[in-house]
């Protein structure tokens, strides 16, 4: 008879052009099914080229009922197009996964193989999830050595926001290069997203019992990342307001953070267009993700070390608790979700349990082993050499605010947030009018989720 044909998109995981010794090993995990099961055809689909867009390739497919059956896709993303696209897991992650040895973590419920901080943080804001969250990604600053001792830096040093602020201006006076390689954008990501995280977090740290609903809350967990109901709960109930004195210090720390980047900050296109700067020496630090590891340790012609921020004292913002915050997340490669179009067309329950064969610690660690840029986030899965640059900043607490478009109502937030900080920046609006723009912003968020998610605690619209 006809075999079931499973078409399957695994990012970085299936990319023969970039990466073929780990496009094997997914090939050989896929033949390994298929001998499980004979009457399977599973079908990867390679990565998409460099420069073309997942979400242009999606929403072609999506419209024309043909998304491969297992689909990448960032969680933001993914949980703002919601059950529009992608089939709810949540019935799923509570059944045995069969290729889970008995005993082990998600043998008898899926979901224990997963960590509870991925599970929170990547659930939709309709409490769905539309995505099992395989590997993470953590972040750090690279940095040049040799640039450092020049200018008499040694990041041990590091006592306070302050001190960092300080030792990288010295840096870019005295050494003549930039300091710090971050971007920012107008529309999309950027990662100076992940200072303005940062900064917000930092600002904010001292209120967070009083921003987090009760319902979400978990005594093993007492500091954890606010979901998008919690912020917009916290924008409509008078918490959360951006002219509160907190966003002062918000403000004034990234500000100082933009004084220490490229001058052309804002004109750099992607994360990658800093190797160059870096590798040549002119740039002395580059703050980016385990994902370059495998490059950057096999590539940089210089001594490097790689750092972090230190922490945050109550001389750098009154609401400050003495530490930094990690910006990993689930933003990886082994983010896949079942696309409706499969369950559609009956192929949902083979769906999953290829999702499970594949997410199970034996099968995954193989294909993040031979990678090599995110760490499994598979109970019992190892992660390799990548981690030996991160181990202290992976044991950082995590950030109170995620990215600005998986705050509140998605990329439209996001972008209208850089927007508004890019031209406090730029001097073209001041500190009271960048704190209206922010509240505004807020607030419109917050009513738009309301008006999407109709949370019983809403106000009436």
């Amino acid at each position: 008879g006809d075999k079931q044909v499973l078409t399957v998109l695994l990012q970085c995981y299936y990319d023969p052009n970039v990466e073929p010794d780990t496009a094997k090993v997914a090939e050989e995990l896929v033949a390994e099914y298929e001998t499980l099961h004979p009457d399977v055809d599973i079908q990867l689909v390679p990565n998409l080229p460099s420069g073309q867009d997942f979400e242009t390739y999606l929403a072609a497919r999506m419209a024309a009922n043909e998304s491969p059956d297992i689909m990448w896709q960032q969680f933001g993303t993914r949980n703002v197009r919601g059950s529009s696209w992608w089939s709810p897991l949540n019935d799923a992650f509570e059944k045995p996964n069969p290729y889970i040895e008995a005993g082990q973590p998600g043998s008898e419920r899926w979901a224990d193989s997963f960590q509870d901080y991925v599970l929170n943080q990547t659930r939709a804001a309709d409490g769905n999830w539309y995505q099992a969250s395989l590997d993470w990604v953590e972040t750090g600053y690279y940095y040049n050595k040799d640039i450092f001792a020049a200018a008499g830096v040694d990041p041990a040093n590091w006592k306070s926001w302050g001190d960092f602020v300080a030792d990288m201006k010295k840096i870019k006076e005295t050494q003549n290069v930039d300091a710090l390689g971050t971007f920012m954008k107008q529309q999309g990501w950027s990662n100076w997203w992940w200072a303005d995280d940062i900064f917000l977090t930092v600002a904010w740290a001292n209120a967070a019992k009083d921003l987090y609903m009760e319902k979400y809350n978990d005594p093993n967990r007492p500091w954890r990342q606010l979901n998008p109901e919690e912020i917009a709960k916290a924008v409509l109930d008078g918490k959360l307001t951006a002219t509160d004195p907190r966003m002062d210090d918000y403000l004034r720390m990234n500000k100082e953070f933009v004084s220490l980047l490229p001058a052309d900050y804002n004109g750099i296109a992607s994360l990658d267009d800093l190797d160059v700067p870096f590798f040549s020496g002119a740039l002395a630090s580059v703050w980016t993700g385990t994902w370059k590891n495998k490059l950057y340790t096999s590539q940089i012609p210089f001594n490097y070390g790689v750092t972090y921020l230190p922490p945050f004292t109550t001389s750098d913002a009154a609401g400050a608790q003495n530490t930094a915050y990690r910006v990993g997340g689930p933003s990886s490669c082994g983010q896949y979700g079942i696309a409706k179009s499969a369950t559609d067309k009956g192929k949902f329950d083979l769906a999953v349990d290829f999702l499970m064969f594949l997410s199970a610690p034996q099968n995954f660690e193989k294909l993040a082993v031979s990678y090599g840029g995110y760490i499994p986030m598979i109970k019992g899965a190892k992660a390799g050499e990548v981690m030996k640059n991160f181990t202290d900043i992976s044991a950082l607490p995590e950030r109170l605010f995620n990215d600005p478009d998986n705050r509140l109502n998605g990329p439209t937030h996001g972008d209208a947030w850089s927007q508004a900080m890019q031209a406090y920046f730029l001097g073209q609006t001041d500190e009271a009018a960048t704190k209206d723009k922010l509240q505004q912003l807020w607030m419109d968020g917050a009513k738009q989720l309301c008006a999407d998610q109709k949370y019983d605690w809403c106000p009436a619209q």
